[in-house]
């Protein structure tokens, strides 16, 4: 396992605080999840009305990591600031472009992304923490890099996140994917993700 120190930003102050981002879900971070994420996610779902139920709160990461664990074309992160799981993502890079002029072109899918409850705004205001999905992307692209799709990505968005992923990420929308439950399909080409990794590296 690796870890990569990487920087969010108080969501209170703005400042700017040391994250960690391992390659890899442990049994440690699913236990964070268990005891922490996860209880606030029913608390939160048990307070409110079925019509504001977070679209992933029936997500079970201990069984979405299991799953995925041991297979070659599968990569996990795992986000943790001051002792803390700040975000989860699990990505599989046998997957091909679907875009005009990148059809068939190798790119890395992402299957599953997650902030914590108090990293969004419907659970918090303000956000204990800004930039989780920023990274989590960012981490994406430089596994598309590795695996020779030059940093294109893809992914099937839960409609909460859609204009994260088109107006943040400058990712483009295909359309619904009836083989998807109908989710918004987004791709990020090669151009788009240097754009992003630029726009990450201003001030």
């Amino acid at each position: 396992m690796n870890e990569s120190i990487v920087w969010l930003r108080e969501g209170a102050t703005g400042n700017p605080v040391q994250a960690s981002l391992f390659d890899e879900i442990t049994d440690d971070h699913l236990l964070l999840w268990s005891t922490t994420w996860s209880p606030e996610m029913r608390r939160y779902v048990a307070a409110n009305a079925p019509t504001d139920r977070p679209e992933d709160s029936h997500w079970n990461w201990r069984i979405k990591s299991f799953s995925s664990s041991g297979l070659l074309s599968c990569h996990s992160f795992s986000l943790v600031c001051n002792g803390e799981l700040q975000a989860l993502m699990i990505a599989r890079d046998l997957a091909s472009a679907k875009l005009p002029g990148q059809f068939g072109q190798p790119l890395v899918h992402l299957e599953f992304v997650a902030t914590a409850p108090w990293n969004r705004p419907e659970f918090h205001q303000p956000v204990r923490y800004k930039g989780c999905g920023r990274i989590l992307i960012l981490a994406a692209i430089e596994v598309s890099r590795a695996c020779g799709g030059k940093g294109r990505i893809g992914l099937h968005s839960l409609p909460a996140a859609e204009d994260f992923y088109e107006q943040k990420c400058g990712m483009t929308l295909l359309g619904a994917d009836a083989a998807h439950q109908n989710l918004s399909y987004f791709e990020m080409t090669e151009t788009q993700a240097d754009q992003f990794r630029r726009n990450q590296m201003k001030p």
